[in-house]
């Protein structure tokens, strides 16, 4: 208990905090919101966060059924998680990452090896950045690097960041000293070699798009057409000039769980013509569909670079990362790679990735996610049943898409996944379900107009499931009455 002086400070110092008013009045006038246009900016201020809830500024509490952006996956303020931010801050704050720090090893060997397999996994080396974006980015470069070609193939649908352009500016540009050329570093290593840098990447990197996969319930006999297709593509484009191609195990923004035989049969034509896969795990790592990584729900098959975010510290602090194979690994450990980010390795976001990862295993996550995971695939489907503007649902663990259709069964928003988002947004089905759940104590909705993403945080149990499910049932029934009868 603090004495009467120190609870006086506390009160004193709490009546000094602006209010609410005054602070939706800075956030409007200051900052600069994406989404949506300062004309329609809702403002909607968050007290505190705790578990499974978001506790707002006027006194709603909403149980958070998309874990945020499908990010926050051992809920907010896990306390394994901040108590060992909390330890590390009582030694370290930020060092450059030129310094090796104990975390970062710690957070490394969690993920290589005890994740990973290790030496007798694919898994070569962990590089720890800031964020998805980040991470996609220096995967890119890697790809390029690694392989000497440009074009990367990447798929309708997909999203793997907002970020372009910085390593096409002029000067350092990413790029790796000519394999051998560390050798040239004295034997006590104090002096390097003049060497002129491959850049990472030309000014103008090339992408191709490929065909979306065909969903989950796809039952047709032979090879999927989206990938038949995609071999016409990579023919055309010629495979000398394919470094990689990037896929989502399910799709983040898309909203799309893809045919289970689609990333065994796409990785079968990166073998045979020769590029590399990276997989973009930013979203479904770290437990999300069930397994550790999302790729390891389709047997037989390894990426050899895969991006990680967002559930590697259920987004304690902003994180990105890139696992490369060992082989990859290699050819970056015998040259210089002149890269670097300022918040590389931070020791307090290594931190946080340890008190995760280190709570996921001693607390059985894995089998709590496939448990709730059954229990919440089994409400969906009796939602299927009871409304009929529920279409197709596909999912895996704890991320499920439910896709909204009109009374033909046929997307209630005619553009669907090829939105361009434009003109009156707040009539589509993805808004009408937040709104209606929002009032229902729920915070549930989804990006692409018809779909909804369902996925909330491992924390939940399956009482709040049943809530949550119980909110959209009823937020359903106002679709149900609006477009599908």
């Amino acid at each position: 208990m603090p004495d009467a002086k120190t609870a006086g400070a506390e009160l004193g110092q709490a009546a000094q905090s602006p209010s609410w008013e005054e602070l939706e009045r800075w956030d409007r006038a200051y900052y600069l919101h994406a989404i949506q246009a300062q004309s329609e900016y809702t403002f909607t201020g968050v007290a505190r966060d705790e578990g499974s809830y978001l506790y707002l500024a006027d006194g709603t509490r909403l149980i958070d059924f998309m874990s945020q952006s499908i990010s926050d996956n051992m809920g907010h303020r896990h306390p394994r998680i901040h108590a060992e931010i909390a330890r590390a801050m009582d030694s370290v704050g930020h060092v450059a990452t030129g310094f090796a720090t104990e975390y970062r090893a710690r957070a490394s060997k969690l993920i290589i090896e005890d994740l990973l397999g290790g030496e007798h996994g694919w898994a070569g080396r962990l590089r720890i950045l800031c964020s998805g974006s980040e991470a996609v980015e220096s995967a890119l470069m890697m790809a390029r690097l690694f392989t000497g070609r440009q074009l990367v193939l990447t798929q309708a649908h997909s999203f793997h960041g907002w970020t372009t352009g910085s390593t096409g500016l002029r000067c350092y540009q990413g790029g790796v000293s000519p394999e051998g050329d560390a050798e040239a570093v004295s034997a006590d290593g104090s002096a390097f070699g003049v060497i002129a840098a491959t850049p990472s990447t030309s000014t103008d990197p090339s992408f191709v798009t490929i065909p979306v996969p065909e969903f989950q319930d796809w039952s047709e006999p032979g090879p999927l057409p989206s990938v038949v297709a995609t071999e016409e593509i990579i023919k055309s484009a010629g495979p000398e000039n394919i470094a990689a191609v990037i896929t989502e195990p399910m799709f983040g923004a898309g909203s799309l769980m893809p045919h289970d035989r689609y990333h065994v049969e796409l990785r079968e034509l990166s073998k045979k013509y020769d590029f590399l896969w990276i997989n973009d795990e930013v979203l479904t790592g770290f437990g999300r569909l069930g397994e550790w990584f999302g790729y390891q729900c389709f047997p037989g098959i390894e990426p050899d670079l895969m991006t990680i975010g967002k559930g590697i510290n259920s987004c304690a602090l902003p994180v990105g990362g890139v696992v490369a194979s060992h082989e990859i690994a290699e050819y970056f450990d015998r040259a210089r790679w002149w890269t670097g980010s300022t918040m590389e390795s931070h020791p307090l976001v290594c931190a946080s990735i340890v008190g995760c990862i280190e709570a996921m295993i001693d607390e059985d996550t894995l089998g709590r996610v496939r448990r709730l995971g059954d229990h919440l695939r089994a409400g969906l489907q009796s939602l299927a049943v009871d409304h009929p503007s529920v279409g197709r649902l596909h999912g895996r663990g704890l991320c499920y898409a439910v896709d909204l259709i009109d009374g033909a069964g046929e997307p209630i928003v005619k553009d669907d996944r090829s939105t361009l988002l434009l003109g009156d947004l707040s009539q589509h089905p993805n808004n009408v379900i937040a709104r209606e759940c929002a009032k229902r104590g729920v915070y549930l909705g989804g990006f692409v107009p018809n779909t909804i993403k369902v996925a909330p945080p491992f924390t939940v149990t399956e009482d709040e499931v049943d809530f949550a499910l119980s909110a959209f049932s009823e937020a359903l029934s106002v679709i149900d009455a609006q477009f599908a009868d």
